[in-house]
């Protein structure tokens, strides 16, 4: 669906402007798309970057800072993360014996294991954007460029 058709508006300033108004929309529908996804796995999709940030470090641990460093969505409460991560029983919380205050987080198998269950899921969903490996070379590119 062409953006003009999706908001109901046939001019813009500019290209730039179209351009930019396009990918807001777009980010949004993809978010939608993403909260559906993993709302049938009871996880946000903070969550599971939490999760995804942490099986990469495994076996290893990692403090807080260092998972915020790399989330895709910088705003969330990791705090607050963490804690429904921990309710959920998918992570692990080990404080410093020298220094109470340092926490560490540790994704653990039940984490493990609830990744392994969304993969196929996520590559499925994967396969409904409709764009061919040159194309999301191409997306990525610009992406990256729009942003430096």
């Amino acid at each position: 669906m062409k953006i003009e058709d999706a908001i109901q508006q046939k001019k813009f300033k500019n290209l730039q402007q179209k351009a930019i108004i396009n990918l807001m929309y777009t980010n949004n529908w993809l978010i939608d798309q993403q909260n559906q996804l993993f709302s049938e796995f009871d996880i946000t999709p903070q969550q599971f970057n939490v999760l995804r940030i942490l099986k990469g470090k495994s076996p290893e641990s990692a403090c807080p800072s260092a998972i915020k460093a790399v989330m895709i969505d910088k705003n969330p409460d990791l705090t607050r993360l963490c804690d429904r991560l921990l309710e959920k029983g998918v992570i692990e919380r080990e404080f410093n014996p020298l220094n109470r205050r340092q926490v560490n987080i540790r994704i653990n198998q039940k984490g493990i294991d609830l990744l392994r269950k969304i993969q196929p899921r996520m590559e499925q969903h994967a396969k409904t954007i409709k764009l061919s490996n040159k194309d999301a070379k191409i997306l990525s590119e610009i992406l990256d460029r729009l942003r430096s």
